[in-house]
This record gives C-alpha cells, structure tokens and sequence, in this order.
C-alpha cells in the first residue's frame, strides 16, 4: 500500500458525519457501525505499516535456509611474526605429481586474468609455469605450482611470480620471523619484514629488500606470503628484470590481493 492509498483510507475513516434530518435511532446504529468501521481501518492501516517495515527488516535479519549468510571476514592484527605455522592439529595433505601437474595450468591462467585486471594496460607474457617439488628457505621443501608473468619489453620489464605450495611430509612447524631471518642471511641484510595475524590460525609476511643484479643494477623486490590455516601457502612477487631499475606495476597491497585470492588452492 503506498502513502496515497493510506491517506485516502485514513481520511474516509475519519471523515465527518452527515448533516441533521434523519432517524436519531437509526443515527445512533449508524454512528456506532462507522465507528466499528473507523476502527477496524485504521487497525487494518497500521497492520500495513508493520508488514512493510518487517518486510523490509527480514532480509537484513533472517537467517533461515533460503537466505546465504556470508562468512565473517577472518581478523587481521599486526603482529611480531611469532605464530607457528602450520597450525598445531593440522594435518597437511600431501596431492600427488599428477594432480600438481594437472592444477598448474589452471592456476597459470586464474593468476593471468587477476593480473590483466590490476594491470590492463599491460601486455603480459606467461614465461614459466611449473609443478612438482621445489626447495626453500622455510618450508624447506614444499609440493605445488609456480607461475611466472613478464611485463615491459623483451629482455626487460618486470616479473611476476606466484606459488602455491603445501610443506612436504614430515611437515616441520616454523615461525615467520624464523623465514626473515633466513632471508637477512641468505638473501641481504636489509630485508625488511612485516608480519599479521589472520583469523585464529594463517600468518601474513610482507617481506621488501633492495639488492643488486649480476649487472650490478639495484633493484626493489616486494614479495606476499600468505601463510593459510589449512597449511597451505601462497607467494606473491613482483621485481624487475636483470638490469632494469625502475618502478614496480604492483603495490604492497595488490600483491596481497593476489596471495590471498581464493581462487589459487590446490
């Protein structure tokens, strides 16, 4: 019922009555029965109004089977690095060589269209991807996928790399400052590293660092890692090629926009 019909219904039920000249008895049943009718209106009225307003609340409120809730999104806190990972009680499945080799084309691709919509403008070339087993820091050794985009010109530009990975059995517990400290050592000492706490048991590792190429060029590398609570991980890295200084294409937080989508799983 809209505001026109409800202000014509509320001014019949009040309307005045009808002029002298008629039977006072049948004046008195006549009063009676519009007062019935008045008030029979305007309870109808206003049980429009509070079907409206619940209509209009039971969206936002009910949680019944026919209405999807969202998950609420995982806390993100600031933190020293001092988690362990992978969570205690967690065990870390394992995929087989076929399964990583038929998921490495999948997750090259879902990685080219969620970087031709951070960089449109660029034109993107796929240089490597690869699945099986690699070697790190910490997890030092791990199963999964890793995808490499090119941008810039040919023999320049800039790098893109992402892995999804998973810790091989026997899976050892670390924490991320145990991995910035390795990188300190074996990469350069002025990794810096940034770490946060996600939902009650995934880590976030931000690492920067400034090194210098075999042509002796300095170069800025930032690097995501978003250590997931089901054990599993994703890397996200952007740094120019060999020779080239320039700026990066990607920011801090577009990269963790890409480690943490959750379209790159195994």
């Amino acid at each position: 019922m809209n505001e026109q019909i409800l202000a014509h219904e509320f001014t019949a039920a009040v309307r005045a009555e009808p002029p002298l000249g008629f039977d006072p008895d049948e004046a008195v049943t006549r009063v009676a029965r519009r007062r019935r009718n008045r008030r029979n209106v305007l309870l109808a009225a206003a049980g429009v109004v509070v079907a409206a307003l619940a209509a209009v609340a039971v969206p936002v409120t009910r949680t019944g089977a026919g209405v999807p809730v969202q998950p609420a999104a995982p806390s993100i806190s600031p933190s020293t690095g001092e988690r362990w990972w992978p969570p205690a009680g967690v065990e870390v499945p394992q995929p087989t060589d076929a399964q990583l080799s038929a998921r490495a084309p999948e997750i090259a691709d879902h990685v080219d269209a969620a970087l031709k919509k951070m960089l449109p403008a660029e034109e993107l070339r796929r240089t490597s991807n690869s699945s099986g087993r690699f070697a790190g820091l910490l997890p030092t050794s791990q199963l999964g996928v890793h995808a490499m985009e090119h941008g810039g010109p040919a023999g320049g530009g800039y790098f893109v790399t992402v892995e999804v990975s998973v810790p091989t059995a026997p899976v050892t517990r670390f924490q991320p400052w145990q991995l910035c400290a390795e990188l300190k050592k074996q990469v350069t000492p002025a990794t810096t590293c940034r770490y946060a706490d996600v939902g009650t048991g995934g880590v976030r590792m931000t690492t920067e660092e400034d090194t210098l190429d075999r042509a002796n060029t300095k170069q800025h590398r930032t690097t995501v890692i978003d250590f997931r609570a089901d054990g599993s991980f994703v890397l996200a890295t952007v740094g120019n090629s060999p020779g080239v200084s320039a700026a990066l294409p990607l920011t801090a937080d577009q990269l963790t926009a890409l480690a943490t989508d959750p379209g790159l799983t195994l």
